[in-house]
């Protein structure tokens, strides 16, 4: 099978640098985490700072810098555009992460005109959104990786069929990019393993020996032998519900219930069909004309309106806090488009079944009639998207059925 890989270096900071293009001129570091121990997620080239490093650390080695903290919901949207654009290309796409996809091109020649023309619609649909990708081609998936880790924008790397070829191309690279777990790579190095080319001169049997399964698994790849097939996505319709309100609203209680409302809507009919929706965009047309667009990609498809409502309310306070507020008049209709639907992610059982439920009931009831207020509290939700944290969620009384 021949497959296409398609590699954005540093997305997060090719997304800052289309938001705000001032910033090409300047060292940028780009972290996440939580607030007490920010890391490093993405840094100009210049830098050579590595994902994961303290941000304190980085700082105090470029004190110049921009810091700028990471927008993980808007990368992940536009890595998805990018997505949308390779499915027109082709239907067997394989998103791997992000910045990271494995196209299928067998039988696209005969479509497009040939390799180059489908390699060409390819990296258009990368560029079109702002991004330079590297593209390699090969037969197999981990080569085609290989391939585009040494291509260039725009100079897409094609390997040939031939199986002795993509073993030379391989040869010099290190084995610290093969598909394996960190310590079969360690192993590798303590003998002087350090190039694939290194690797692929053992015998099968002796790496078996050393790496179980993990070496028969490295010596095929190093020679050319890639059995792995595309986890493709399934494209499917998305569900899109509108709601317009009897008059504008200017309050926020009013706008969360309308929320509220066409999001219990849209996501029954995600149920409906026993899927989960990746994507979400909505929409607010307000009196003046004007219009606010938000876009939320789930970091695991969900099927909870409750969730998206927390999603877009937290996002809604956020933003009619600041001066440059888009929501700058009241709203007339709502409009919601779910997308990228999957299978929901699983769930963990409840702590108790039916009859433990019977003997916590009884429990409850016990001490109710013995003390004057119960001592069993729960937490409860009560404004779950609102900046401020005491304000989120409450303590209630636990009462018997």
């Amino acid at each position: 099978m021949t497959i296409a890989c398609v590699k954005i270096s540093h997305l997060p900071l090719q997304c800052e640098l289309v938001r705000a293009p001032d910033l090409s001129s300047r060292l940028v570091i780009i972290y996440h985490g939580e607030e007490s121990r920010p890391t490093v997620l993405d840094a100009s080239s210049d830098t050579r700072l590595r994902r994961g490093m303290s941000l304190l650390r980085a700082m105090s080695q470029h004190p110049e810098a921009s810091v700028i903290r990471a927008d993980e919901a808007f990368y992940d949207a536009r890595w998805h555009d990018v997505i949308e654009s390779l499915l027109n290309v082709s239907d067997r796409v394989e998103d791997a992460a992000r910045g990271n996809a494995f196209i299928a091109i067998d039988g696209l020649s005969e479509l497009y005109g040939g390799q180059d023309q489908t390699i060409a619609l390819i990296s258009e649909a990368t560029t079109k959104h702002g991004f330079e990708a590297r593209i390699g081609v090969a037969p197999g998936r981990f080569p085609a990786y290989c391939a585009a880790i040494r291509a260039r924008p725009h100079k897409p790397v094609k390997l040939p069929s031939n199986r002795a070829a993509v073993r030379d191309f391989l040869a010099p690279m290190p084995v610290d990019i093969l598909p394996l777990e960190n310590r079969a790579i360690d192993l590798m190095h303590d003998f002087a393993l350090d190039t694939m080319g290194d690797l692929a001169n053992q015998s099968v049997s002796a790496l078996q020996a050393q790496l179980g399964p993990d070496g028969r698994r490295a010596w095929e790849l190093v020679n050319g032998i890639d059995r792995s097939t595309l986890n493709t996505i399934e494209r499917t319709k998305t569900i899109i519900d509108t709601l317009q309100f009897p008059w504008p609203v200017a309050s926020m209680d009013a706008l969360s219930f309308g929320v509220r409302a066409l999001l219990d809507r849209a996501f029954a009919s995600v149920q409906r069909i026993s899927k989960a929706a990746g994507r979400m965009d909505l929409t607010c047309e307000m009196s003046d004309a004007e219009h606010w667009d938000y876009t939320h990609v789930f970091k695991e498809p969900t099927d909870s309106a409750t969730l998206a409502h927390s999603v877009v309310m937290t996002h809604v306070e956020t933003i009619v806090q600041s001066d440059a507020s888009p929501i700058r008049s009241p709203v007339e209709t709502i409009s919601v488009e779910l997308s990228r639907l999957g299978q929901a992610r699983a769930e963990q059982s409840g702590l108790w079944n039916d009859h433990e439920k019977g003997d916590l009931d009884t429990a409850l009831r016990q001490l109710n009639a013995k003390l004057t207020a119960s001592p069993i509290k729960t937490v409860v939700d009560v404004e779950p998207w609102s900046r401020i944290p005491e304000r989120r969620q409450a303590l209630a009384e636990v009462t018997s059925r």
